[in-house]
């Protein structure tokens, strides 16, 4: 299994409505309580709060201490994006950072400093950051380079997708193709592969069912993450998510580069 610890980076890519929101939604519950913070540029999540759309607003929800945060853009200017940004990043941990899709925040060229703060500093005062992507080519590469959990799932990305992302696997991007689409057709969408950076695995990860909880029968145990879990999990271990098999195709670990 996995362990997810709130020091982590977590980067999952996919085309629209094959699961990211679905697995991103499961990984937060399963760390709860913790304060949760949702970019969404798109305006396409429901998280039964009122969405601050400026700075100002996201900034004053912060200080008086709204466990769960829901910011929409009103303004794609870069000075809108870096003052928001900043406001988060220099907001104390714990805290989970949803930034959903992250690619229409930044570029391959640009990330807001607050942002890439967070991917690159927020481990230590545990400030985790969850990226979602359509495009993983047309995000900026300290997501591919820093995450600690890169999930990618089927339908197999386009070339230019797994080119950009297969170094930071391990795997030369057609035996990544060739694995995604053979996970495909085995489990059909809403699979996906995760790579695991401690560990060097890239496992294979049946769909998670709608409406399981991180505790139910076969899914995510509901051992704790350092946030803690729901009610009456003990502490001092690690929350993990579905489980998944490891690769035993003709295009898994022996495919993996030194």
């Amino acid at each position: 299994m996995r362990a997810i610890r709130l020091s982590d980076r977590l980067l999952l890519a996919g085309q629209t409505g094959k699961g990211k929101t679905t697995l991103m939604q499961f990984i937060v519950d399963a760390l709860q309580p913790v304060r949760t913070i949702v970019f969404d540029p798109k305006g396409m999540q429901q998280l039964g709060v009122i969405p601050c759309r400026t700075p100002d607003q996201l900034e004053h929800r912060i200080r008086r201490g709204d466990p769960l945060l829901h910011y929409i853009p009103a303004s794609f200017e870069r000075d809108q994006l870096e003052e928001a940004c900043r406001i988060v990043w220099n907001t104390p941990g714990p805290y989970i950072w949803v930034v959903d899709d992250v690619n229409e925040l930044t570029g391959p060229n640009y990330c807001p400093a607050g942002l890439r703060l967070g991917v690159t500093q927020g481990r230590e005062p545990r400030k985790m950051i969850i990226a979602l992507t359509q495009r993983l080519a047309e995000c900026h590469p300290v997501f591919r380079s820093q995450s600690e959990h890169l999930i990618i799932f089927t339908p197999a990305p386009v070339e230019l997708d797994l080119k950009a992302i297969a170094g930071n696997v391990g795997y030369e991007w057609r035996a990544l193709d060739a694995e995604l689409r053979s996970l495909h057709e085995e489990q059909g969408d809403y699979s996906h592969l995760w790579y695991v950076r401690d560990t060097h695995e890239l496992r294979r990860c049946a769909p998670i069912e709608l409406g399981a909880s991180p505790g139910a029968p076969g899914r995510a145990a509901e051992t704790p993450g350092e946030s803690g879990l729901p009610t009456g999990a003990p502490a001092g271990g690690a929350a993990e998510s579905a489980p998944c098999e490891e690769s035993d195709s003709g295009s898994g670990r022996s495919s993996r580069s030194p």
